[in-house]
């Protein structure tokens, strides 16, 4: 047995990040407030919009553009079946009814926009297509769908931080588009989210209900939006701040990591790398793949000293979204077979190679 420790998910937020942190708490920055609106504003630059609005996750950012929507009980929003529950339970959380999406039939685990029509009813009100680990949904067909059938689109681009799509970074299509920066992202500040929005109308809204529907400080200013404490930190932005510098460097590092897998896993009998479009600019966050005989693949690779990480069910297998699995055939491709192989900005390249050694030294197992 190996004694060597790959882990699935590698990480290093850097050291400058201590003296920004130490001179935030110096100042007395501690929650939401001066750092915060500096991180927002390099965060609207780097993604090329007038404003975004920090909060507390990226479930939260999507539930705070939904709530900014109207969007309450008895209300619809469409989604894919291949996404994290998260995206589901933003809008479980107020009440309304989820509806999915098949993915793609041609080995992509994103949203199939031609499903999205037949799918809509009377109490459809928002499509949320999911940009999943770096890979766009066509958003030309989103948006003439939600344009002909006068719905909203909120982007759910949590994993997909940098990816673009026709030259225009994803998440920045829609009214709204959504960005988690948790620790398993390119940019993590421990836990927090992103809305990115276009116009001062929108970012005054969002502002507010991040807020308890207030707009400033006073406490007997009117209450007339819904709202509740959806706050960031100014610690989470002075850390955040400190990384943002070397996001093009990450970047860079996940497509290495990414070609890596690519060009030496094509024609193995144990797994099959799910690709990313370089090229037409998306970035991958995770190297990804499935594998019919997941969990015994999972403890080979463990066996060996490489930490491999199954990733999560469908949304149809949930019991309390009431979906049909059967439904959904392509999406169920996924559900018990996606895994996630050593990925991560700080990832050493000869971790990579050496977690394609190992897989070939077991494919004849499989």
């Amino acid at each position: 047995m190996n004694e060597t420790k790959i882990n699935w998910w590698n990480i290093d937020v850097g050291e400058d990040a201590v003296p920004s942190i130490a001179a935030a708490i110096a100042n007395g920055h501690i929650s939401q407030g001066p750092i915060t609106a500096e991180f927002e504003a390099a965060l609207a630059k780097l993604l090329g919009v007038p404003y975004t609005v920090c909060t507390t996750s990226g479930t939260m950012a999507l539930s705070l553009s939904l709530l900014a929507m109207g969007v309450g009980p008895g209300d619809e929003v469409i989604m894919p079946d291949r996404t994290w529950v998260a995206s589901a339970n933003a809008a479980l959380l107020l009440g309304a009814k989820v509806r999915l999406v098949d993915v793609l039939d041609g080995g992509l685990p994103i949203m199939d926009t031609s499903k999205i029509a037949a799918t809509i009813t009377p109490a459809t009100k928002v499509i949320m297509p999911v940009h999943l680990n770096g890979r766009g949904v066509d958003m030309e067909g989103v948006l003439k769908i939600a344009k002909q059938y006068g719905l909203e689109v909120v982007e759910d681009a949590c994993p997909s931080l940098g990816s673009q799509q026709k030259g225009r970074p994803v998440g920045t299509f829609a009214r709204f588009g959504c960005f988690s920066l948790g620790m398993a992202k390119v940019l993590g500040t421990g836990q927090g989210g992103v809305v990115a929005c276009h116009n001062e109308n929108d970012w005054k809204l969002l502002s507010r209900i991040r807020n308890q529907g207030l707009s400033g400080t006073s406490m007997d200013e009117r209450h007339d939006v819904r709202g509740s404490n959806f706050k960031f930190t100014d610690l989470q932005a002075a850390l955040g701040l400190a990384q943002i510098t070397s996001l093009k460097k990450r970047f860079e590092h996940q497509k290495k990591i990414h070609a890596i897998y690519a060009q030496n896993l094509q024609n193995t009998a144990s797994l099959q790398f799910i690709p990313v479009d370089i090229a037409g600019g998306e970035i991958p966050l995770r190297a990804e793949g499935y594998c019919k005989e997941r969990d015994r693949f999972i403890a080979e690779m463990g066996q060996r000293g490489v930490a491999v990480a199954p990733q999560s069910l469908n949304l149809s297998s949930y019991p309390f979204i009431g979906a049909n699995k059967k439904e959904y055939p392509f999406a169920q491709r996924y559900s018990q077979t996606m895994l996630t192989l050593p990925s991560g900005p700080d990832q050493p390249l000869a971790n990579v190679e050496k977690t394609v050694e190992i897989i070939h030294s077991i494919d004849h197992l499989f």
